[in-house]
């Protein structure tokens, strides 16, 4: 192996495995609510399949926390590839045959072996005063890799799925063998986690908001995007190319708002960005196939901003109470009951939509309440206890 990829520095190491994986997920995972509404023409279907994404995310959770505090990281790096790999075979050549408790179950285990890996990678490389930019770095990053990987999934999917395969299996193999010839990392990220100290308490409004915030991130990367492929005209090469011009259009908009995120008002901009996400999601319920093609794209765009922005600020929030708790118990804490929160919510959809008929714009007029939520997400006041302070509860 190259000494140069034997000394990547953490952030470094964070950065590949943060792209690789995106562009790994944009070559088929990103497609996964399309493959299942193509497959059923059915809500009912696709909510099921999440719900058990969610309770396979929980069910992972467990196993992933003993391997974690014993340091097995360059295990959990590989497994992280092994299920997301495993995902692309099975629903690339296997779908049609596969139950969907399987394919949700198996979508859950690669979720928490990609997610909890690169929090806990995220949080070991920031600061309390930098998480802003580095989280506006990330999702540059991020989504340039993303979008290249959904051209060749979209380009390769009907025609030549063996090569989504191929791409997929060569990008795991290659850093798992990188990943394997280097503790440096490893030890950084271990040592940074401070998964043997006590826990702190998490207030009841954190918890209130993770529950929330688990169905909120799934109908965006789930149901919305069934929509977006709705509105272009269900066709596969129009909606990458769509999904695409969005991502670069938010990229030139952000290189110039993350470097200034940590200096600004935090209160009053997240409140600011928490109208904003309602007003996205108004405009989810709003938009339909009968406006013009001019007047969609602008919709989809300013759905795009809304809840790119959100996500900025909500994030740093997030990052930002995690340095001044138990930074480890923290995340692991916002993964489970954000995943609670999707097994409840999308179950309850699956029993509501198999008794009713109702659209996706429906089901996200019905969600707007939930929205207000977030406003009791609160900074960590400089009175509150943290880690390092005795908790008398």
């Amino acid at each position: 192996m190259s000494p140069l990829f034997s000394k990547l520095a953490p952030a470094s190491y964070f950065t590949v495995f943060s792209a690789i994986h995106s562009f790994v997920i944009g070559l088929l995972p990103f497609y996964l609510p399309i493959i299942i509404w193509q497959q059923y023409q059915q809500l009912a279907p696709l909510t099921e399949f999440i719900a058990w994404t969610g309770a396979g995310f929980v069910m992972a959770l467990w196993g992933w926390h003993q391997l974690f505090i014993r340091g097995y990281w360059r295990t959990l790096v590989t497994l992280s590839f092994v299920f997301e790999v495993g995902l692309i075979y099975v629903a690339l050549f296997h779908v049609a045959s596969t139950n969907l408790i399987l394919l949700g179950l198996l979508n859950g285990l690669f979720n928490c072996s990609f997610w909890m890996l690169q929090r806990i990678l995220f949080n070991s490389i920031s600061g309390s005063n930098n998480t802003g930019r580095l989280f506006g770095n990330l999702q540059l990053i991020l989504g340039l890799s993303l979008k290249l990987g959904i051209l060749f999934g979209g380009y390769f999917m009907q025609t030549q799925p063996w090569v989504i395969f191929a791409l997929s299996l060569i990008a795991g193999i290659g850093f798992c063998a990188m990943t394997l010839s280097t503790l440096t990392t490893q030890t950084f990220v271990y040592q940074q986690s401070d998964h043997a100290q006590p826990k702190s308490a998490i207030s009841l409004r954190d918890k209130m908001v993770f529950l929330v915030d688990g169905p909120f991130l799934y109908l965006e990367s789930y149901l919305w995007v069934v929509s977006i492929f709705h509105l272009t005209n269900s066709d596969t090469s129009q909606f990458s190319l769509t999904v695409i011009a969005l991502s670069l259009a938010l990229a030139f908009i952000f290189y110039f708002i993350k470097n200034t995120i940590d200096k600004q008002p935090q209160q009053r901009l997240y409140q600011v960005a928490t109208l904003l996400y309602l007003g996205g999601w108004l405009m989810r319920g709003w938009i339909s196939t009968d406006w013009s093609g001019l007047a969609i794209g602008l919709g989809l765009l300013s759905v795009a901003f809304a809840t790119a922005l959100f996500r900025l600020y909500f994030n740093k929030r997030f990052y930002d109470k995690a340095k001044q708790q138990a930074n480890y118990h923290y995340l692991v804490s916002k993964s489970l009951y954000s995943q609670l929160g999707i097994l409840v919510f999308f179950a309850g959809l699956t029993l509501l939509s198999n008794l009713t008929t109702f659209s996706l714009s429906q089901v996200y007029w019905a969600v707007l309440p939930m929205i207000a939520v977030y406003i009791l997400y609160q900074q960590l006041d400089k009175n509150e206890k943290t880690i390092n302070e005795p908790i008398n509860q």
